[in-house]
């Protein structure tokens, strides 16, 4: 999947320290329905991180809160995906134990669709990404990445090996 041209990265960069989780959902939507764009982008960030942590998903259906400080839960994004793509369920896959199998959940995956990648330190997941589209020659996936607002391509050897490098932060934790 492209990014579209008229949707320049760095107007989507996040507008504060815990919303790169909805910025990705926000930056999905917008490759998935090229007809839409916000008028209001740092309000519709803020909509999207308030629905992402309270008790209802994007499908209605209770989640678990989460409190805003703390980011954006794994499985409200994967709830937000769902609603987005459809009919197709998509769930929080840990990938933390196993980098090399997670990356070829990632390839396979982003071959069909937008995908959010958690990443992290060693204890912890810290920042979500949004994986958009696979890089043949280089063996390599592409992304969005909101805490800059650019798109960066990330060879297979980084993720396998936890050295992903993406705002700080190195550990391939959960592909949504």
């Amino acid at each position: 999947m492209d990014w579209p041209t008229d949707v320049l990265p760095g107007a989507l960069q996040q507008p504060d320290s815990v919303s790169c989780g909805p910025t990705s959902v926000v930056a999905a939507r917008m490759l998935l329905e090229p007809s839409w764009r916000p008028p209001d982008v740092p309000a519709e960030i803020a909509r999207t991180h308030q629905r992402l942590t309270s008790t209802h998903s994007a499908r209605d259906r209770f989640q678990m809160p989460w409190p805003r400080r703390l980011g954006t839960p794994p499985w409200a994004v994967a709830n937000a995906f769902t609603s987005l793509i459809g009919a197709e369920r998509i769930a929080a896959v840990n990938v933390r134990p196993r980098p090399e199998v997670g990356f070829d959940v990632l390839v396979e995956q982003v071959r069909r669709r937008p995908v959010a990648v958690y990443l992290g330190n060693r204890w912890l997941p810290r920042h979500v990404v949004l994986a958009f589209e696979e890089v043949h020659h280089e063996d390599a996936v592409r992304l969005f990445d909101p805490a800059r607002g650019e798109l960066v391509t990330v060879p297979r050897d980084r993720w396998t090996q936890h050295r992903v490098g993406v705002a700080g932060w190195s550990y391939f934790w959960f592909v949504v």
